[in-house]
């Protein structure tokens, strides 16, 4: 019997291979050249080679990456100072081309297919540079008419595909936006703080009390909207805050 549901589930494998080749032919995902089927991360070569991998030297605190000549491993100002509420946050690339696009598609143009070598780039990173699950998920919330106008939230898609084996821990009902915020990217720092004033809320405080937790968003720009989220869930309690984003831009 286990002999014969090993072969029905490579079957049943193998049929979802071939169902997903069909509707999603291997190209890449910047360029559209052709791959070979299954190829992960779905990037050409050429293009895979432009995508920058975020790993050491990193700040242990914020993730931010050094160049090489600076001396190895060591905390950035903005870490000494305690600027940060969370602990560590970790980012799979940085923000630039062709990676740039392949996101804006992703989050604007619902490229969801994407989601497989989002995860593949992931376990490309050095051990260093991967955060563990940890007790709960909680992708950053979208506000509910935003939600409704793009029909998901790229920060849930991005939390089941960076943590398969723990999606049971992912919540989506905790952190809640209850202010409709400008969009971040068109204002500055100390905007972005103002923007954010308030814009989230925690529904049950005791659910997270003593927990290690992950918050999970698409791209680390100043790192002003995790912060708030950490910033909320330190103050009702939680143990640990870490952050995982897709992508992060240079600084």
């Amino acid at each position: 019997m286990p002999i014969r549901n090993s072969r029905l589930n490579q079957l049943c494998k193998a049929l979802r291979t071939a169902f997903t080749e069909l509707l999603f032919p291997s190209t890449c995902l910047n360029c559209r050249l052709a791959l070979p089927p299954g190829t992960l991360p779905m990037f050409c070569p050429e293009c895979l080679g432009q995508i920058e991998l975020v790993n050491g030297p990193l700040c242990p605190g914020c993730g931010r990456q050094f160049p090489k000549a600076a001396g190895g491993v060591h905390f950035c100002g903005l870490c000494l100072s305690g600027h940060y509420h969370f602990d560590q946050a970790r980012a799979v690339a940085i923000y630039s081309e062709p990676f740039a696009q392949v996101i804006h598609r992703f989050k604007y143009q619902g490229k969801t297919h994407a989601l497989a070598s989002f995860r593949a780039l992931l376990e490309m990173l050095p051990p260093e540079s991967v955060i563990e699950p940890p007790e709960l998920i909680l992708p950053v919330p979208l506000h509910d008419r935003k939600l409704r106008q793009r029909g998901f939230n790229q920060a849930v898609l991005l939390a089941s595909a960076f943590f398969p084996q723990a999606r049971r821990l992912i919540r989506t009902d905790l952190l809640r936006r209850a202010i409709n915020t400008e969009p971040q990217t068109s204002l500055s720092g100390k905007a972005r703080r103002l923007n954010l004033k308030n814009a989230f809320t925690l529904r049950d405080p005791e659910l997270v009390r003593g927990k290690r937790i992950v918050l999970v968003d698409d791209v680390f720009t100043t790192g002003t909207t995790v912060n708030e989220c950490a910033r909320i869930l330190k103050k009702a309690g939680a143990l640990r805050v870490e952050v995982l984003t897709l992508a992060r831009v240079r600084e």
